[in-house]
Formats: C-alpha cells, sequence, structure tokens
C-alpha cells in the first residue's frame, strides 16, 4: 500500500507522544498532524480531511471514549485507533465495538504502531471500494430498469396500436371507427380507475375493450350497415355478435384477452336484466363488461355512424344519467361522471376520423 497520500491525525494531551507517534508515521510517508484536546480535534477535522485519527482514551476535558462517536457520526468514513494505557484496554475494547478499528497501548511499541495503521487504512480502502461496487451496481440496475421500463412500454404502446388496428377489422365500414376504438377503451380505463380497480385490472381494460365488438365480423354487411332500424330478424342477428366475438376470443392464456372476452360477451347486458345475449342482471355482469357498457354507448351515442348524426354531449349525458339502475350499473354511472371532464378531454384528443 502506498501510504504517501493518507492523511492521520494524532489526539494525545501529551505533546511528547504527539511527537513520537507524528515522527515515526511522517517517516513512513503519512501526512501528519496534531490535536491536543477533542476541541481542538475536531476543528482539525473541519479542515484537514484525516483518513486515520489515532484517539487517546484519557484526555483532561472530553476523553477519547466520548470524542470517538462523534467523530464516526460526522465522519464515518475515517479509520480510529484507540491509545490506552494498559489498565485501559476494556474500554479500549469497548471502543472498537463502537467503531474504533483497533486500540494501541501504551508505551508504544513502534513497529505495531505502523502496522496497525496501515490495516487501518486498508480496511477503510476496502469499504469504500466496496460501497463504490455497490452503488455502481445499483446505479446499473436503475439504468437497466429504466432501459426495461421504456422498452415496456414501448412494447405495450405497440401492442396496443396493433389491438385498436385489428379492431377496427371487425367494424371497418363504419365511419368515425378507428377513434370510436380508442375513445371507448380509454374512457373504460379511465371509469375503472375512478372505480378503484387495481393498475393490472385498468390496464387489462384498457387493452380488451377495443376488442368488445370483433363479434362484428360475423355479421352480414347488409345488416351492419343498414341505415334504417333493423327488423326482428335482423336484429336477432346483430345480437350473436357478443357470442361470436366471445367464442372468437375464447382459449386464450393471456389474462387481458381472457377479459377481452368477458367484454365481448356482456358490454351489451344490462343492470335489470333486459340486455343480450344472456340476459344477466346486476352484479351477474362482470364489472369489466359493466365498465365498457357505458364507455361504449356514450362514445356511440356521440359518434356518427352509417344509419344516425351523433347526438349532442349534454342529450348523451342525460341519456346516461337516466339509464342509471336499468341499463348501467349505478356505481359506473357514478364513477363515470365523476370523470366526466377527463372523458370529454379524451374525447377532444381523439375527435375525428
Amino acid at each position: 500500500m502506498n501510504p504517501d497520500k493518507h492523511k492521520v491525525l494524532v489526539v494525545d494531551d501529551e505533546p511528547i507522544i504527539r511527537r513520537i507517534l507524528r515522527h515515526r508515521l511522517s517517516i513512513e510517508g503519512y501526512q501528519c498532524q496534531e490535536a491536543g484536546s477533542a476541541e481542538e480535534a475536531i476543528a482539525k477535522l473541519e479542515e484537514y480531511e484525516a483518513e486515520l485519527v489515532v484517539l487517546d482514551i484519557k484526555m483532561p476535558g472530553k476523553s477519547g471514549v466520548q470524542l470517538l462517536p462523534e467523530i464516526k457520526e460526522k465522519y464515518p468514513d475515517t479509520a480510529v485507533i484507540m491509545a490506552t494505557a494498559i489498565t485501559d484496554t476494556e474500554t479500549a475494547i469497548k471502543c472498537m465495538r463502537e467503531g474504533a478499528y483497533d486500540y494501541l497501548v501504551k508505551p508504544f511499541n513502534l513497529d505495531e504502531v505502523s502496522i496497525s495503521a496501515q490495516r487501518a487504512l486498508e480496511k477503510r480502502r476496502l469499504i469504500l471500494e466496496n460501497r463504490a461496487y455497490q452503488q455502481h451496481l445499483e446505479d446499473m440496475v436503475l439504468k437497466r430498469t429504466a432501459e426495461l421500463r421504456q422498452a415496456i412500454e414501448k412494447i405495450k404502446q405497440a401492442s396496443l396500436d396493433t389491438i385498436h388496428r385489428l379492431s377496427r377489422a371487425a367494424e371497418y365500414k363504419d365511419e368515425d371507427t378507428g377513434t370510436h376504438i380508442k375513445r371507448m377503451s380509454y374512457y373504460s380505463a379511465i371509469i375503472a380507475r375512478k372505480m378503484g380497480l387495481s393498475d393490472r385490472q385498468v390496464e387489462n381494460i384498457l387493452y380488451a375493450a377495443p376488442m368488445h365488438d370483433v363479434g362484428k365480423i360475423g355479421i352480414p354487411d347488409h345488416i351492419l350497415l343498414k341505415p334504417g332500424k333493423l327488423d326482428k330478424d335482423e336484429w336477432e342477428i346483430m345480437k350473436q355478435h357478443a357470442a361470436i366475438g366471445a367464442e372468437i376470443l375464447r382459449g386464450s392464456d393471456a389474462e387481458f384477452i381472457q377479459v377481452a372476452e368477458t367484454v365481448a360477451m356482456t358490454h351489451h347486458e344490462k343492470w335489470d336484466g333486459s340486455g343480450y345475449p344472456k340476459g344477466l342482471k346486476g352484479e351477474e355482469i362482470p364489472v369489466e363488461g359493466r365498465i365498457v357498457a357505458i364507455a361504449d354507448v356514450f362514445d356511440a351515442m356521440t359518434s356518427k355512424r352509417p344509419y344516425k348524426e351523433p347526438l349532442p354531449v349534454e342529450e348523451s349525458l342525460k341519456i346516461i344519467k337516466e339509464s342509471s339502475g336499468t341499463h348501467f350499473d349505478p356505481a359506473v354511472v357514478e364513477a363515470f361522471f365523476a370523470v366526466k371532464d377527463e372523458i370529454l378531454a379524451t374525447k377532444e384528443k381523439y375527435k375525428g376520423g
């Protein structure tokens, strides 16, 4: 070990001892300074970045025992060796438990002083290097974690974009279908978050909602695009899109596809049991279906379709409110109106074709 740049502070109330220690350590290349009291030692440490303190236990005023914890608190990386008379070894050992590296017994064996100083500084070096290495590892982990999160977010965005684009295939001939899918999926996520669903549930709904009408791919165009009201037989065929969509999505291991299957099957069920395809009532309807139902209906009412013009927002909101407890779950309606401004902002953001 090259001690040339190591700084040592010798703290002892006896000048002769300070001079002896300073002389020996200086010969070996250490930079040494002295302090004759605890107060002087603190003042020296404030301006002199000592790596090692040789500290006498018994001094007038504040003792070395009292000074040790102060040094370790203010300068935790400074190594401390205690100096003691033979009768003070028990106290010196106690000091080691409190952070001192070693103790030297007076009268000093200067070779032992040299060896103890070398070992104390070597231990200090290893501790600092290990700390720097640990910090480096932590920094690398943080960096890699941030990069991984960015990569995952890009994958999620790409996946969501793919879902939006593929979902458009089922409704491609509808006007405004692409932005409808985006809007209603974001509405659904906003409502789900307001209702206190977990982040994972919210994300699943965000990814599942665009696929709510995927079953329309199995509905003939003359029914799907009919400009007027469907007759009874046509309506029965149209209603099959819920079961068709669920069948298309059935059997996936992906959680959000499983949620999409549920949404496809249940987003036309109604709170009072008058919906389709199963006539489920109240909480028999999965919460994902109840949430997507209101998001889909609100956006459908306020969007242009081949068979209708959009309703004004205020009129649509009135219909939503009046449908609480019949078409829609009252708790979902409450959440919808609690985040109405965010939903309307989303509608404005994704307006148009």
